[in-house]
């Protein structure tokens, strides 16, 4: 659609007409920190040690629904559960902050701060979004590198993670905690009226 305020995007969702006039351009910067402390308090910033973060994929878990009346077979996700989460930390180099994750006695939380610029389609205008994600889990995978006289080591550690929140702009657009039953989608908590009948 054409407007005098620029080119609008048009989505629709389930009922919903969604009109958006910004478009971004993507992350401007980031900042890992690592803690062990409840809430991410007193996190240590990682700066210049870690490259670039891939973050975990969700994958619902399915049951098959199958019989008269389905039309074959039909995969539905069971509410609120879902397969292994993983998140992979690089590092540059070894370093004192990758071993601090590595007690599998104890969950690490790692918190990634960032930035998204955005521009008004209509405006020209530039703006900025805050990113936050937070991620609890254990140690699953320790890659120490390899040692080469003027290169990156290319270290990594692999967290298994029980907990994962995502929030834009102070919304929280996801946030699932294994173990507390908690699966929010959208600032909806899905798992609300589960927890009330267990």
């Amino acid at each position: 659609m054409v407007s005098e305020q620029g080119i609008s995007i048009h989505k629709a969702l389930a009922s919903l007409d969604l009109y958006v006039n910004n478009f971004t351009n993507g992350n401007i910067n980031f900042n890992p920190q690592g803690s062990r402390e409840p809430r991410h308090r007193n996190g240590t910033k990682l700066i210049g040690t870690s490259g670039e973060v891939e973050l975990p994929e969700v994958t619902n878990l399915t049951d098959t629904i199958e019989g008269a009346g389905t039309g074959g077979n039909l995969e539905i996700p069971v509410i609120g559960l879902t397969d292994t989460m993983d998140i992979q930390i690089p590092y540059t180099t070894l370093s004192k902050d990758a071993f601090s994750m590595m007690n599998p006695n104890e969950a690490a939380d790692l918190l990634l701060s960032g930035a998204i610029q955005g521009m008004d389609s209509g405006t020209g205008k530039v703006g900025y979004t805050q990113l936050s994600i937070a991620v609890r889990g254990v140690v699953k995978t320790f890659t120490p590198g390899s040692v080469k006289a003027g290169a990156k080591m290319e270290s990594s550690v692999t967290l298994s993670l029980s907990y994962y929140k995502i929030v834009i702009d102070g919304t929280t657009m996801l946030e699932i905690d294994k173990l507390n039953g908690v699966y929010i989608v959208n600032g909806e908590d899905v798992l609300k009226e589960v927890r009330n009948m267990c």
